[in-house]
């Protein structure tokens, strides 16, 4: 964590621990600790893999005594506790939490430094009889301590109890966003934040320069119109076989990279109706001259004349856009959308942050309307998308087991061998086995559905 010169981390109750700051994606935290691997030095990751975009994911910083907890469904930062005062140096308004590295039994600061010296009165907290623990709690921050049951009584003065002489003190502290913990533990991961999900956003910058701005939602809607909903600015409306590179970059900025397609083993399908929904006249098959590495592309010269087709990857907002020379006769247009999920266990997992979407179809004369959302299962989204468009073919295989980041199939995208998830390096990652193998792509009229195991979506293709 971004820590003083002493190297302390300070507190900020409802904002953050150093730069850990509430409201940040899983993607912008894990990047920053793995730059700064000395300090952090293990990382696991530890999420439900029934339900990764449901049930919170973790991160457990053992070395540092520390654990982050992240909603799953937009996975943003919504809890930071400190689970051991002696591996990390906390400090508040210039004062000391605790000693770290004392040898002494009493690890962490105690009552009467928290509630006489560094934060100050509040009101009483709360008893957790089935946790022994009573939780003295603040405007976005609160703190456990560990009170026998025996000992304990409803009528009891708990300044009293905790100043006494045989008081232990306190075995955790928490923060996040609300104005107590007994207010906020209830919706802690479900409740809307007003911060962004990387820290460095403002409503300034943003409004200095789109591309400074975040993408808080795409809208997926009829005529092959991609609507990007911003956080500070008007929504930005990509249209497929019409948008030019230039206005992806006006609006968005540069890439973070530019992948140049040279995986074509789809294309074997493309003479008839296949998993890509595409008719029969498709004619985009054109092949690079020379298959090249986004480290030597300028990611800024995206008007640059070539032949081959070629990714524009925004890791930061959690997609990729085809830009396709061989559908127009006079300029390269933006194609085709990957959004990725960055699913707990899944093969992309860290490579993207994650995107949300919605498919918003209004009902017309042949078709009924369609609704979805990238947090359905996709055996529940599977019934109306058979409602919209009827029976389809059986899906592909897609083996993740053996992949590495340069066979990552066309529809997919790509990214030469250590390029993307390995741009910040040391923090080793560990966590439970991932269900990486195959996974299976269903082809539907406009979209591709990448499916795990656990019936999460791991991407969705829009053309």
């Amino acid at each position: 964590m971004a820590t003083s010169a002493a190297g302390t981390a300070q507190i900020h109750p409802s904002k953050a621990l150093g730069f850990l700051t509430l409201g940040s994606s899983i993607y912008d935290v894990l990047t920053c600790l793995r730059l700064h691997s000395r300090v952090f030095p293990t990382i696991s990751v530890i999420y439900d893999s029934t339900t990764p975009l449901s049930a919170p994911v973790i991160l457990s910083l053992d070395d540092n005594g520390l654990r982050l907890r992240f909603d799953g469904a937009d996975q943003r930062l919504r809890l930071i506790e400190v689970l051991d005062f002696q591996k990390s140096r906390l400090s508040y308004n210039g004062g000391e939490l605790a000693r770290a590295g004392a040898a002494t039994g009493a690890s962490g600061p105690t009552f009467r430094s928290i509630y006489n010296k560094l934060f100050g009165p509040t009101y009483p907290g709360e008893y957790m009889k089935d946790q022994g623990v009573y939780v003295l709690s603040y405007p976005g921050v609160a703190f456990s301590f560990p009170v026998n049951k025996g000992v304990w009584k409803e009528d009891v003065d708990f300044v009293s109890l905790l100043s006494a002489s045989n008081a232990q003190p306190a075995s955790s502290m928490a923060i996040f966003s609300g104005s107590s913990w007994s207010e906020s533990r209830n919706d802690l991961f479900t409740k809307p934040t007003s911060n962004p999900r990387s820290p460095g956003i403002n409503s300034a910058s943003a409004r200095l320069s789109s591309a400074n701005d975040e993408i808080e939602l795409i809208r997926l809607h009829d005529d092959h119109k991609v609507e990007l909903v911003r956080r500070h600015n008007a929504p930005f409306t990509v249209t497929l076989h019409l948008t030019t590179p230039q206005d992806l970059v006006a609006e968005l900025g540069p890439p973070s990279a530019k992948y140049r397609k040279n995986d074509h083993r789809l294309s074997i399908h493309r003479g008839t109706r296949s998993i890509s929904g595409r008719a029969q006249d498709d004619t985009d098959d054109t092949e690079p001259d020379e298959p090249q590495s986004g480290d030597d592309e300028d990611v800024s010269d995206v008007s640059a004349t070539s032949n081959s087709d070629y990714f524009l990857n925004y890791f930061q907002h959690g997609f990729d856009v085809f830009i396709s020379s061989s559908r127009s006769s006079s300029h390269p247009v933006a194609t085709k959308i990957i959004l990725h999920g960055n699913v707990p266990g899944s093969f992309e997992f860290q490579r993207y942050r994650r995107s949300r979407w919605t498919i918003e179809l209004p009902e017309n004369s042949k078709n009924k309307e369609l609704r979805l959302n990238s947090e359905m299962v996709f055996d529940e989204a599977l019934p109306r998308l058979r409602e919209r468009f009827g029976e389809v073919q059986r899906p592909m295989l897609l083996n993740r087991g053996s992949d590495s980041p340069s066979s990552s199939c066309e529809l997919l995208g790509g990214w030469e061998d250590g390029e993307v998830g390995d741009k910040a390096p040391g923090g080793h990652l560990t966590g439970p086995e991932g269900t990486f193998g195959n996974t299976e792509l269903f082809g539907f009229p406009g979209f591709i559905f990448e499916v795990l195991k656990n019936r999460a979506i791991s991407s969705l293709t829009v053309f």
